[in-house]
């Protein structure tokens, strides 16, 4: 698999290598549609405008304080037209305030390009995965980086492996819908959960 990467996405390049060194030594393995089962970066302004093959490439977004304040809006303009594509966006939300991280709030009050927060992209509603600063937390995270990209366990049988990747491009294919917040629940608080239930399936 390819992760595309937008250079004016500060961090996301560092957050693509890490998910790609995660590959090499986790347990999880990269999507069987990379043919080497190796996991490439390439830039995204340039990788999509060549593209062949859409399922074996995803976008990674790395959310921050800083996403959308990019001089010429080419972030928001990448997403856009990765997801017109069908292309996975795969959010990684960072936690850590000295590294720009911020309540997922925030990008409701005024960063997010109206276009992107309107149908038919509807961008959050797809969950976003938490990046935690301490080692051990940051693992987890990247290892639910790597299932989002469709990727499965080393050790998960055949079966098991081949309904990950089914689940995986449906998911592409659709756009799924979050349920309604519950009384005074947050939307981080939401998202947290969710993420926790994710880590355990």
């Amino acid at each position: 698999v390819t992760i595309l990467v937008c250079r004016d996405n500060d961090g996301a390049w560092s957050v693509a290598e890490e998910v790609q060194e995660a590959a090499k030594t986790g347990r999880a393995l990269a999507p069987k549609v990379a043919k080497d089962g190796v996991v490439a970066i390439r830039e995204a302004d340039d990788a999509l405008e060549n593209l062949v093959d859409d399922s074996r490439h995803v976008l990674l977004l790395y959310m921050t304080d800083r996403l959308w304040y990019d001089q010429d809006g080419t972030v928001a303009r990448l997403v856009q037209a990765a997801m017109d594509r069908k292309i996975t966006i795969a959010m990684v939300h960072e936690q850590t305030p000295t590294l720009g991280g911020c309540p997922f709030s925030t990008f409701f009050q005024g960063q997010t390009p109206q276009v992107l927060l309107q149908p038919p992209y509807s961008l959050y509603n797809a969950l976003a995965i938490p990046l935690y600063g301490s080692p051990e937390h940051r693992k987890v995270s990247l290892r639910h980086v790597l299932r989002r990209m469709g990727a499965a366990p080393c050790d998960a049988g055949l079966l098991w492996r081949k309904q990950k990747q089914l689940l995986h491009f449906m998911s592409v294919a659709r756009l799924v819908r979050r349920r309604p917040l519950q009384q005074g629940e947050s939307r981080d608080s939401q998202s947290r959960r969710s993420w926790n239930r994710y880590g355990q399936s």
